[in-house]
């Protein structure tokens, strides 16, 4: 492959990570309105299952073009590392996260959930060996800085005010869950695509969440339908969050490393602040835009030096 068609190929990963990071963005407002109809797991059973059939139909239908059998797991590791995707970036996440958020604020949620490329990046070095360069460590902490810009609002007064609950601890899981999917998620598509990895993590995601979600109706945890802007939410959960962001987002991981696409997570929630000020009405200021622009820039200069990498 040419430097040209290198370059070309790099900048449609960027772009890929970046739409998959809005529409994750975009993951909190949906959620906001499909939680508010119904429990969470409910709604994160709805969202998978969907997900889970789009993209086995999507498998199919490639190996169906290519002339070849749909991928399954051959042996016992392929089918455990498999099910761990599953297990940790989809009913972990959503365990920890919706379960840590009953019993804490979103401020120390939010804050809680923006180590997550830290993590990734930690966890990646130790795991997987990968190098953290200089450069990349320097964006990541640029971007970290942006991002308790946007939650605090810039008034640093708010950390001093935040207490730490189990709530807190339940919700610390989440980032972990989520460097453990991306880690795992390496080293599954060593065997198989980011389609095929996450066709089946979505799959066994939601067996584990379908009971869950009965535990939770035996609860009396409220009714169990959706309107149709609940469904419309459901949707672009299914749909843009997790068919094309998963999906997306393995690519990333597979060309560019799972501690160099992590940097990406960061504009995560900056995407989330501008989308709930558009059609939430929620307000925007100058800390949300200046923390955005930190974000910007340490995600662009996290990624600049893999140009001649």
């Amino acid at each position: 492959m040419t430097n040209d068609a290198q370059q070309a190929d790099r900048a449609g990963i960027y772009c890929k990570l970046v739409l998959t990071t809005f529409f994750w963005g975009g993951t909190f407002v949906a959620a906001r309105f499909a939680v508010h109809e119904a429990p969470p797991f409910f709604a994160a059973s709805c969202r998978f299952a969907i997900a889970a059939v789009v993209l086995m139909a999507l498998v199919a239908r490639q190996a169906q073009r290519r002339g070849e059998a749909v991928p399954v797991p051959r042996s016992l590791r392929e089918v455990l590392g498999l099910f761990f995707l599953g297990l940790t970036g989809i009913f972990c996440y959503n365990a920890f996260f919706f379960s840590g958020l009953k019993l804490t604020g979103a401020a120390n949620g939010s804050l809680i959930v923006a180590i997550n490329p830290l993590l990734t990046a930690v966890l990646s070095a130790w795991w997987l060996r990968e190098r953290i360069r200089p450069l990349q460590g320097a964006g990541l902490a640029v971007s970290l800085a942006g991002v308790g810009v946007i939650v605090t609002r810039g008034d640093p007064g708010v950390l001093r005010t935040l207490t730490f609950n189990h709530g807190d601890l339940l919700l610390l899981g989440a980032p972990l869950s989520w460097a453990a999917y991306s880690i795992l998620g390496k080293r599954a598509m060593g065997t198989f695509s980011p389609l095929v990895a996450t066709a089946y993590a979505a799959l066994s995601g939601t067996l584990l969440l379908i009971p869950a979600a009965a535990l939770e109706a035996l609860g009396g945890a409220g009714p169990h339908h959706f309107s149709i802007l609940g469904w419309v939410a459901i949707l672009q959960l299914a749909l843009l969050g997790t068919v094309a962001g998963f999906v997306w987002w393995y690519e990333g991981v597979q060309a560019l490393g799972a501690s160099r696409a992590a940097l990406f997570v960061n504009l995560v929630p900056l995407f989330g602040t501008l989308l709930a000020a558009l059609l939430l009405g929620e307000r925007l200021g100058w800390p949300q835009l200046w923390g955005g622009m930190l974000v910007i820039a340490g995600v662009c200069g996290g990624t600049v030096r893999l140009k001649t990498g």
